[in-house]
């Protein structure tokens, strides 16, 4: 074999290991944001228009809130906000409107209690779908049915479906209550 060969050969088997390695790399990714970011990972593709930029954004994303200061709630503020929220849903029996107004509103507390910023929603949940991926899309279309709920146009059927979705994130972000080796809630312990 004369070295032109070589060479050729060389370059060529160099190219597909590259190209592999590309492969198994973009793999490799593509599953880790589809398992960290979940119900997120195709909203960001088809929103983003490719898989590549979807991607992108969403390690962006992640990068950003890593930079947050994030931090779950102490104990006294969690059973602070459990008590605000069963307050609340006392209060959707006859004032629904006023109950999704109030559930949007201590949703966005206790986000910004754990640290993340509340200035600009569309940015509050990007950085809130990176820890909570699972229920962001609750907190939209929640916080849609809110928006809806300001200008009048929201019916009952659509604030009770709000209220619903803003437990399962109220839930998700506030977590359940602390618990003794016992297996009881801590408050209620203390309490006695």
């Amino acid at each position: 074999m004369n070295t032109t060969a070589l060479i050729l050969v060389t370059i060529i088997v160099c190219g597909m290991l590259g190209v592999a390695v590309a492969y198994v790399f973009q793999r490799s990714r593509s599953l880790r944001l589809r398992q960290r970011f979940g119900p997120e990972y195709p909203r960001a593709i088809a929103e983003a228009g490719s898989q590549w930029k979807a991607e992108s954004a969403l390690e962006h994303r992640a990068k950003r809130v890593q930079k947050l200061h994030i931090r779950p709630l102490d104990p006294s503020e969690r059973e602070h906000f459990r008590e605000k929220w069963h307050e609340l849903e006392a209060r959707f029996v006859d004032h629904p409107g006023d109950a999704v107004v109030e559930a949007d509103r201590l949703v966005g507390r206790v986000l910004s209690v754990e640290g993340y910023p509340v200035l600009d929603f569309d940015q509050q949940v990007a950085d809130v779908s990176v820890n909570h991926a699972t229920v962001v899309e609750n907190y939209r279309e929640a916080h849609r049915i809110a928006v809806k709920n300001a200008q009048g146009r929201a019916d009952t059927e659509s604030l009770r479906l709000a209220m619903l979705q803003y437990r399962t994130v109220f839930e998700d972000l506030a977590g359940g209550p602390e618990l003794t080796s016992d297996g009881e809630p801590l408050a209620a312990t203390t309490r006695q």
